[in-house]
């Protein structure tokens, strides 16, 4: 992954180095310094790809890459604070320009804060000096390992990429018989004390026990046979509240407002409402991915299964055999689920590999081909289908016995086995796109991603390249699709014909940390200080348990690039919240907003927020008690996504929101309590996404946002909007001008009629526009 990482940051040097180059003279020896390295990273990024391939067997060469990412990411980090403090000069000249005239400022400049600036500039300028001496010297390295220029042809995208599962489950028909006859049978072992038969499927991850159960609940006997059905996925972040909740959503077939209104209800009352839905009715519960070691705190819902009907049933899928006796299932019950066989995974990856290729003349020697190929499956119909994905987009004998011989079926441990065929897929996404799924990683197992997030989290991170004024984001989308396509996520949600949620299975999200290796660390709370034990780590996840606050200190966080928390209610104080902006100051992401974390914040945002020069995406939503931003939120001028949504309480945007010139993604669905938009948010005209938004439709002044203001924002792409006012400016209206625009939804508070909207907006035709009734504007941006 190092070839991904520096050949995106040689683009990135070259765009600061223009710009600093544009704005203000290098300081004497940093332009020659920055010159150096270009020319260094010209003779790694020409190995990169032999040196990927070989670090997994040579030990020697996966230090080497090591040493050289460290190296890059602190180099980028010394040109981003130098772009910054660049760009903050300019903006500060501006400034003393408009208040006191250009003769002023010429003064101003040269004599009041031309020494404090170029100090400041000194001190990066001999950063990047030292970690260039750094990189000369891993360069000279190179040829110890004999590292070759490889040329990389990037893989054609498929034309016919699905959206859904495309295989079939094969060779599981004798297996699903089995657990049906268990399920519709009757329960010979009430008589003995057992009130409810749990059954068991137990395999590894990746054999497709999730995909069984599925197929089995589907089955048309057992929607006759059971009065309520749910579904309940686990995984290995075990909360009670959390499965209870579930519990009843499933049974209940609660949504929406409904599920939400569940969030405050302490155990023991879910726990009744669990026992009064299924008390007297015989049921079926699903629970997928159990884990072994949490029984004690299983015992508390154990109790309430039992208050069903005769013949109620629990079928778990699990990978780990302990837990399915922890779950009360006997030998007899438990169901080992075996790896298909040759034939089973080679009618998988034949019916994708050769979607659309009926007629080709080559067939019969890809077939010979294909079937070698599908032992190296290993018996994973994950891994077939996978394998499928990637030869779909193949057609020659010579592309087919290149992915047979690759270097990276070498591998012997048996972890290395089962990640195998997902290796091969890996190496065959281009360079960008393969930082853009490690980073996914970083996130808990089972979590619901949303599209259009996770694509400005990539951007955050520099992965879709570092042109400001480029269309990133659908080359975020772009990226997207190739995985997509690649079999690397699943369980989709799609509206109006896009994917907008999306899953990653356990077995490819344990293959992409296997992978990541010390780039990622996830760390529990267990006291006010937190150590990643690694300068290594860049990115953070800490996860607060019911006893912990966050804390006040992490060891060795100083070079973080991304910390999301997934903490209890009220774990960050503001205490918490001031020393972590002040020792983080590289971070890139700052997430406490994740949905399933709701209310992590106690108290608002400290000023100290302002320090975090090199932000570029913050996600504050679902956290109720915050009111209000500090101003000094407007100062991260590198700041690109502002993530606001279900605040509810929240009552204004800053009032300086237009310093952010470069913010692409804000987003304040939910925030029930706010009123209007600043007149400011005019300015930020790199927007692309606005969710959320306030516009007056009465009126055009200088205080609020209006309907007029939208003509500012040229690059808009995706608009959902509330619009206010009882009646419309036609003629400020039409100074929207939405010719650029792809989606626009509007939520009208206000007596003015949907017809006289649209004929002032005029929407042109293409575009996705519709009214909604619902102020949340779902589906939301997520």
């Amino acid at each position: 992954m190092a070839d991904a990482i520096l050949s995106l940051f040689l683009d990135q040097v070259k765009t600061i180095i223009d710009k600093a180059k544009k704005e203000v003279k290098l300081l004497v020896g940093v332009e020659e310094e920055v010159e150096k390295l270009e020319r260094n990273l010209d003779l790694v990024l020409s190995v990169l790809a032999h040196a990927e391939e070989k670090k997994t067997t040579n030990q020697l060469v996966k230090k080497w890459l090591d040493r050289l990412k460290e190296a890059a990411y602190d180099m980028e980090d010394a040109l981003d604070e130098w772009k910054t403090r660049v760009e903050l000069e300019v903006k500060g000249a501006e400034n003393a320009a408009n208040r006191q005239g250009k003769v002023l400022l010429l003064c101003n400049f040269l004599s009041c804060f031309s020494f404090r600036r170029l100090s400041s500039r000194r001190e990066v300028a001999v950063n990047i000096k030292e970690i260039n001496r750094r990189i000369d010297e891993i360069v000279k390295e190179k040829d110890r390992y004999q590292l070759e220029s490889r040329k990389i042809e990037l893989p054609k995208r498929p034309e016919s990429s699905s959206f859904v599962d495309v295989s079939k489950l094969c060779g599981r028909d004798g297996v699903k018989r089995e657990i049906l006859s268990y399920l519709l049978g009757g329960n010979s072992e009430v008589e003995a004390g057992k009130l409810i038969q749990t059954v068991s499927i137990v395999g590894m991850g990746g054999l497709g026990k999730t995909a069984l159960a599925q197929l089995v609940c589907n089955d048309p006997n057992v929607k006759q046979h059971f009065e309520s059905v749910a579904w309940v996925c686990v995984s290995d972040s075990f909360d009670e509240k959390r499965v209870a909740k579930a519990i009843i959503q499933g049974l209940e077939k609660l949504s929406g407002p409904a599920a939400h209104g569940l969030e405050s209800d302490p155990l023991e009352v879910l726990l009744g409402r669990i026992s009064k839905s299924i008390e007297g009715k015989k049921y079926l519960l699903v629970l997928d991915d159990v884990w072994a070691d949490e029984g004690q705190r299983w015992d508390s819902l154990k109790v309430t299964f039992n208050l069903g009907a005769t013949g109620s049933k629990i079928l778990v899928t699990t990978r780990d055999l302990n837990a399915a006796s922890m779950m009360g299932s006997s030998d007899s019950e438990i169901i080992h689920l075996e790896k298909l066989g040759d034939e089973e995974c080679w009618s998988i990856l034949r019916d994708i590999a050769f979607r659309g290729k009926d007629k080709m003349k080559s067939r019969e020697d890809l077939e010979e081909i294909g079937r070698k190929i599908t032992k190296r499956c290993k018996g994973l119909p994950l891994a077939a289908k996978v394998l499928g994905s990637i030869l779909q987009s193949r057609s020659t004998k010579g592309e087919w016995l290149t992915i047979l011989d690759s270097e990276i079926w070498k591998l012997k441990l048996a972890q290395k086995e089962i990640f195998a065929p997902l290796l091969l897929s890996y190496y065959d996404l281009p360079h960008p796109v393969r930082r853009c799924f490690l980073y996914c990683v970083l996130f808990p197992k089972n979590l619901e991603y949303g599209c259009y997030d996770i694509t400005s989290r990539w951007l955050a991170q520099g992965f879709l390249g570092s042109d400001p004024k480029a269309d990133l984001e659908s080359v975020g989308l772009e990226y997207f699709n190739i995985l997509v396509a690649r079999s690397f996520f699943q369980d989709f949600q799609i509206w109006n014909g896009h994917i907008y949620y999306f899953k990653m299975h356990d077995v490819v999200h344990d293959f992409g940390k296997y992978l990541a290796e010390n780039e990622f660390a996830m760390k529990v709370v267990e006291s006010d200080h937190l150590s990643t034990n690694s300068a290594k780590h860049r990115n953070l996840l800490v996860m607060v348990d019911k006893r912990m606050t966050f804390p006040t200190f992490i060891s060795g966080a100083e070079k973080l690039r991304s910390l999301i928390t997934y903490t209890r209610k009220d774990a960050l104080t503001p205490h918490a919240l001031r020393s972590l902006f002040n020792h983080c100051r590289r971070l890139r992401l700052l997430d406490i907003g994740l949905p399933h974390g709701r209310n992590q914040l106690y108290g608002e945002v400290p000023e100290e927020v302002g320090k975090l020069m090199h932000l570029r995406y913050m996600n504050l939503g679902f956290n109720e008690k915050l009111e209000r931003l500090p101003e000094a939120l407007c100062n991260i001028l590198n700041l690109e996504s502002l993530i606001l949504r279900g605040c509810q309480n929240l009552k204004h945007l800053p009032e300086s929101i237009g310093k952010l010139l470069n913010l692409r993604y804000l987003s304040t669905s939910g925030c029930f309590a706010l009123t209007h938009y600043p007149k400011d948010i005019r300015k930020l005209t790199s927007l692309r996404t606005v969710t959320g938004a306030i516009a007056r439709a009465d009126r055009n002044d200088d205080k609020e946002f209006s309907l007029a203001d939208l003509g500012n924002l040229k690059h808009l792409r995706t608009i959902r909007m509330k619009v206010v006012g009882n009646s419309i400016d036609k003629e400020e209206a039409r100074k929207a001008e939405l010719q650029n625009v792809e989606e626009l939804l509007i939520y009208l508070e206000g007596e003015v009629e949907e017809d006289d909207i649209k004929e002032a907006l005029h929407p042109p035709s293409g575009i996705r526009f519709s009214f909604v009734d619902d102020y949340l504007l779902t589906p939301p941006v997520a």
